[in-house]
């Protein structure tokens, strides 16, 4: 496997607390999937939760080089596997600049503590499988 790129985000859990409260669901909904919002909102430390998606879902937006793109952050889903951590989803533009990218596995490291959350983003592709243009 080859690595595509890197992106990595470090954020202020104070900052997303502040965005939820002076914007509510206006600003969850146009962040998080309605997966994430409910995941996150079930648990005892929320904003940490947030905070932590925030910083995943900003290191995509780097490592992929599509912040002007027409990338909505809903097209990036951070997604808990009990067991196993927690995986990205791409969908919409997000996806497609992936596919364009080779980009078939995404590696996703998330921590934080009670004051920031910081996420690293590793994009691979395997020279072994055939790009999405050769299949036919």
């Amino acid at each position: 496997m080859a690595i595509v790129a890197v992106g990595t985000e470090i954020v202020q859990c104070v900052r997303i607390s502040q965005m939820i409260q002076q914007h509510g669901e206006q600003f969850l909904e146009r962040v998080y999937t309605p997966g994430e919002i409910d995941h996150c909102a079930q648990l005892p430390d929320a904003t940490g939760h947030f905070a932590r998606r925030w910083a995943a879902k900003q290191a995509v937006f780097k490592a992929l080089h599509c912040s002007r793109r027409g990338v909505s952050w809903t097209d990036i889903e951070i997604q808990s596997r009990p067991g196993e951590g927690h995986a990205i989803s791409l969908s919409g533009a997000a996806e497609r600049i992936a596919e364009e990218a080779g980009v078939d596995t995404i590696h996703l490291s998330l921590g934080g503590c009670r004051t920031q959350a910081i996420a690293y983003v590793i994009l691979w592709q395997d020279p072994d499988q055939e790009s999405p243009d050769s299949r036919a």
